[in-house]
């Protein structure tokens, strides 16, 4: 999660939070508890709702990709997908290829908030957020493709 002064203008982030790089490469996540999450990807409907997770704040991009110095920080948050657009099945049985997704796309809202020492932000409500693009969905493929 990252904010900027500008958000049309890149140069001006002042807060990069991540859960940092693992030694493997891997890097930006984190596993959270089964539990935060609940999904019905046929009615279009899921809800991701973590309290307190640990995070660093990179402040930047360029400082985050570097594994830079950061400070300890803890973000919250509450997406909603909610309120079912267009439904999509989708299914390749190529022995290469082998696919099968059920596609929802949603409506979504978010509300989120970030802790750090001497810096505190909470968004505005999820029910002021506007959607772009969301999707719910249920994929299977390689040997789950059956």
């Amino acid at each position: 999660m990252d904010l900027f002064t500008d958000r049309s203008d890149p140069t001006t982030q002042l807060h990069d939070f991540n859960p940092g790089i693992e030694e493997n490469g891997l890097f930006w996540v984190v596993r959270i508890p089964d539990y935060t999450v609940d999904v019905n990807p046929g009615a279009g409907k899921a809800r991701m709702t973590v309290e307190g997770l640990e995070m660093e704040d990179y402040h930047d991009l360029v400082n985050a990709l570097l594994d830079g110095p950061s400070l300890e920080a803890h973000v919250s948050f509450d997406c909603r997908w909610q309120d079912p657009i267009t439904t999509t099945r989708l299914r390749n049985s190529d022995p290469l290829q082998q696919f099968t997704g059920l596609f929802t796309r949603t409506h979504a809202v978010v509300e989120w908030s970030a802790q750090e020492a001497g810096f505190e932000f909470h968004s505005d409500p999820a029910m002021t957020s506007s959607t772009v693009y969301a999707e719910v969905a249920e994929e299977r493929n390689g040997v789950f493709f059956s």
